[in-house]
């Protein structure tokens, strides 16, 4: 799939589901395992999921049997000799269950030391997670945000922080999840066999749009990765500035990065809606501010409200936008202006894309 109908698949993400193959099949309790640790951790969980029903039904139809059996059946019945304790029983109910949590821990502490080494050889992702979308850095420069690539059958290491609140990384196909913490970094491993698309949520309440937090992973056949990648890591310097519509579709692409924030069919969502901006870059108008001024919308509100938020926050916003700084360059904010600015030739005014000329 290419990294355009990545791009537009997920600027619809917010009407509906991705569709990608962990949505397809799977059981009443997980999507399809899709990683060489699921099988694991499935067989885990449904040996615990089959002994907890075991015992409850043989608990409770004993437990039935016993209020049914002596119960008492007139007023005048009195009770019977006390029954001080059972030694086998008890040994038998203490050694069983003491046997089977041990299993289970051993089992469990092996996986987890599993998870938590990674191979030698596993590829490196950077990830950074933000109110509220997560942004993905390879090695070798190239960036993306709401979905990252990935090669088949190799272990892949995604080291992860967070800029702002409390997130939590979970891919379910993969049965991987871990806490990202501000200031902190964390990292979880995977190897998936099965090229596709595969889901990935934050699994943390962080706010507002803690629902719109989504990505996918797409898992590559390991040639066309490497070629792909490359491709990626340059994409940008390879748009001419001096064609407005090839920079226009730039910032489309980066779009992604905000579409979390701020919607392009005039909803309102965490952050003003860019048909809103637009408007006022057409019209040459004011924006008002929270603290009661207006400042003019041209380029240069639009390169401070990426880097600088805080400085321009909007009126009946919140001051929740993270600084782009160190992440935008200044080819990406002014790709990014110019997509703003020529917006109605690109969506329309409920969202969906037009058709390119």
């Amino acid at each position: 799939m290419s990294l355009t109908s990545i791009s537009m698949l997920l600027a619809q993400s917010a009407d509906g589901p991705v569709s990608t193959r962990d949505l397809e099949g799977g059981s009443l309790w997980m999507p399809n395992p899709a990683s060489t640790i699921a099988g694991d951790i499935d067989w885990m969980f449904n040996a615990i999921y089959w002994l907890s029903l075991v015992f409850f039904v043989l608990i409770v139809g004993v437990m039935g049997w016993f209020v049914v059996k002596y119960r008492r059946r007139s007023p005048d019945e009195k009770a019977g000799s006390a029954i001080t304790h059972n030694t086998p029983l008890e040994v038998t109910w203490t050694i069983i269950p003491l046997l089977l949590s041990v299993a289970i821990f051993y089992v469990g502490l092996e996986g987890y030391v599993r998870l938590r080494e990674t191979p030698a050889n596993a590829y490196e992702v950077n990830v950074t997670g933000y109110k509220w979308a997560w942004n993905f850095e390879h090695r070798n420069g190239a960036q993306s945000t709401g979905w990252v690539r990935v090669p088949a059958g190799r272990p892949v290491q995604f080291t992860m922080t967070g800029t702002d609140v409390l997130h939590s990384f979970y891919i379910p196909a993969f049965r991987v999840k871990k806490d990202v913490v501000p200031g902190r970094y964390s990292t979880i491993w995977f190897q998936a066999d099965e090229p596709g698309l595969y889901q990935a949520l934050c699994t943390e309440y962080c706010g507002t749009s803690h629902s719109l937090m989504t990505a996918v992973i797409e898992v590559m056949d390991p040639a066309e990765f490497d070629r792909q990648i490359a491709e990626d890591a340059a994409w940008l310097d390879k748009v001419d500035e001096g064609d407005a519509v090839a920079m226009a579709e730039a910032g489309a692409r980066l779009y992604a990065r905000c579409q979390s924030c701020h919607s392009v069919d005039g909803s309102r969502m965490s952050g003003p809606s860019y048909w809103e901006t637009h408007d006022l870059l057409q019209s040459g108008g004011k924006r008002q501010l929270a603290d009661g001024s207006s400042v003019d919308v041209d380029i240069n509100y639009i390169r401070t409200s990426i880097l600088v938020p805080g400085e321009h926050v909007v009126a009946t916003y919140a001051n929740a936008m993270p600084s782009f700084q160190g992440q935008l360059d200044e080819k990406a904010i002014r790709a990014i202006y110019a997509f703003i600015d020529d917006l109605d030739t690109i969506y329309d005014r409920d969202g969906n894309r037009l058709a390119a000329d």
